[in-house]
């Protein structure tokens, strides 16, 4: 064993089993003037360690056979390899492989695809001579991978707001800065800032949205890599960083990815000696650093928030722009085959599935409005339909509930019978709402939908007492070949006829399922045997 020199070597030792990768780091530092080693695997590194004089492993996480942890370790317990400074390089938004290795004890790190000129300039920093100078680097060095090390084992929260409010809090106790910021970049270039710290008014959550000139060229800066001094443009737009007489201040980019989706910034207001170059470089490293680790294990939050914001800003756009049309499926008698009513149903221009774009709009926090969009259209409509027969609307239990005044006012006019069909997918949780907001709308008739499925139950139909209930499309299906879906439905028939309800058998498609109900007993049915949904014009 070859034991390291108190001068470092400028020697470097990429390993990575990918040849061409391994190769791409190697011409890229020997370039910038190191002498370089290469080995695909963790077994060929250590031996090279053995036999060469190495100043800094490049080392990649996901190696076969030994991983770049088990390397790290090896290396850590040899007392010859403990200080060798080793530069781990990991797959974006992998934090756990983070974490891993710097619990072992790798210096830095580096997250794929690994920018060459960045990781030049992180292997030129940890190559430089052990004279004071050195050493002090060495002690920010130190420093920093405290604060990465303390960033990693944050948990990470859904929420982006909560995931950068932690990190700026743990940033605030670990450097010394004066003014912190988190922002996210949305879909439309903007920055909005997620969370903010300075001295007098300590850690915040949320903040300004920055104005757009000042956003845009921030963006352009963060887009070509980590900056040094923006004060005047921050000064102007942030709220955590107005009055605050900034000297510098240092940003570096937040990924998802290769995607761009934040911004992290760190400032130093003037005092009473500006800050020193070395002062400068040091809080530029920092925020590289940071702006990394927050790349690792935020990154897929905040894109995750920006594009949710990108959706939610889309729907908004439709339902305004009324996107949608009512179409109205029959229902009918199964002996006389009368019309008996109608079933207002939603299409999109856009082609979406109907219940794929509800489930999305709710998501979204536009479930209401969604639904109460599709009813207002419906009710618009009908005025359309043959008289007599009755309109039957979809609702979730939550918009009946929650906007029943809203829904109100929009039945009110309709000249015809009008049912309620709640939708099961979600749970009903308390029944006395349920029945409460029915008796505040006044004379509408109730429909329990999917009766056989979801969380549809005998227990809805006897908490609500319904004037109908829809036997769900899988009970239906091929019910002239199976006795037990046969059993079922005369069972739910003999309900029917106990409780004082009528069945409303859906998804009827051939003429033989539509014999069987009659047989059954059944009253009524609709499906495209007996006619698709169409719109009234």
């Amino acid at each position: 064993m070859i034991t390291r020199s108190a001068t470092a070597t400028s020697t470097v030792l990429v390993v990575d089993d990918d040849d061409a990768v391994r190769q791409l780091t190697a011409l890229a530092l020997l370039r910038a003037g190191f002498a370089v080693q290469e080995a695909p695997n963790g077994a060929a590194a250590l031996d090279l360690v053995e036999s060469e004089e190495i100043g800094l492993v490049v080392l990649d996480m996901a190696l076969p056979g030994m991983t770049g942890t088990e390397v790290v370790e090896t290396l850590r317990r040899q007392p010859e390899t403990a200080t060798l400074p080793v530069l781990l390089i990991t797959g974006s938004g992998d934090e756990h492989s983070v974490l891993d290795g710097l619990a072992a004890g790798a210096d830095d790190f580096l997250l794929k695809p690994v920018r060459l000129e960045e990781l030049v300039a992180r292997v030129r920093a940890h190559l430089r001579s052990t004279n004071l100078w050195s050493a002090r680097i060495a002690d920010q060095l130190r420093a920093r991978q405290n604060v990465i090390s303390a960033l990693g084992a944050l948990r990470p929260s859904d929420d982006a707001v909560e995931t950068a409010t932690r990190v700026v809090a743990e940033l605030a106790t670990r450097i010394d800065a004066d003014v912190l910021a988190v922002l996210q970049l949305d879909q439309h270039d903007r920055l909005i800032e997620l969370a903010t710290f300075n001295r007098i008014d300590g850690v915040m959550r949320g903040g300004s949205t920055l104005p757009s000139d000042a956003a845009r060229d921030l963006v352009s800066r963060t887009k070509e890599g980590p900056w040094l001094n923006a004060p005047a443009l921050l000064d102007s737009a942030s709220a955590a960083v107005a009055n605050a007489d900034l000297a510098i201040t240092v940003g570096a980019p937040i990924y998802a990815g290769e995607r761009l989706v934040g911004l992290l910034t760190i400032g130093l207001h003037h005092g009473m000696v500006p800050p020193s170059r070395v002062r400068q470089g040091q809080l530029l490293a920092a925020a590289i650093d940071y702006a990394s680790v927050l790349s690792a294990v935020a990154g897929p939050a905040f894109a995750d928030r920006r594009d949710a914001h990108a959706i939610q800003l889309e729907l908004k756009r439709s339902l305004a722009a009324r996107e949608f049309h009512p179409v109205f499926q029959r229902i009918l008698e199964i002996d006389t085959q009368k019309v008996v009513g109608y079933e207002a149903l939603t299409r999109f221009d856009d082609g979406a599935p109907p219940g794929a774009r509800f489930a999305e709009a709710w998501r979204a926090g536009l479930g209401s409005d969604y639904e109460l969009g599709a009813i207002r259209a419906a009710v618009r409509a009908s005025r359309r339909l043959p008289p007599g027969a009755f309109l039957s609307l979809n609702l979730s239990p939550t918009v009946l509930v929650n906007d029943g005044r809203r829904l109100g006012q929009l039945l009110k006019g309709i000249k015809r019978p009008v049912v309620l069909e709640l939708t099961e997918h979600e749970e009903i949780a308390d029944y006395a709402e349920i029945l409460a907001a029915i008796a505040k709308i006044g004379d509408v008739s109730l429909a329990v939908d999917d009766a056989g499925a979801g969380f549809a139950s005998l227990r809805h139909i006897l908490e609500l007492r319904p004037g109908f209930v829809k036997l769900d499309i899988s009970i239906v299906r091929g019910i002239d070949t199976d006795t037990t879906r046969q059993a079922l439905c005369a069972g739910l028939q003999y309900f029917a006829i106990r409780t004082d309800f009528r069945l409303i058998a859906e998804g009827v498609e051939r003429q033989e399922e539509l014999e069987a109900l009659r047989v059954i007993g059944v009253d009524l049915a609709q499906g495209y045997l007996l006619g698709r949904p169409r719109p009234t014009g």
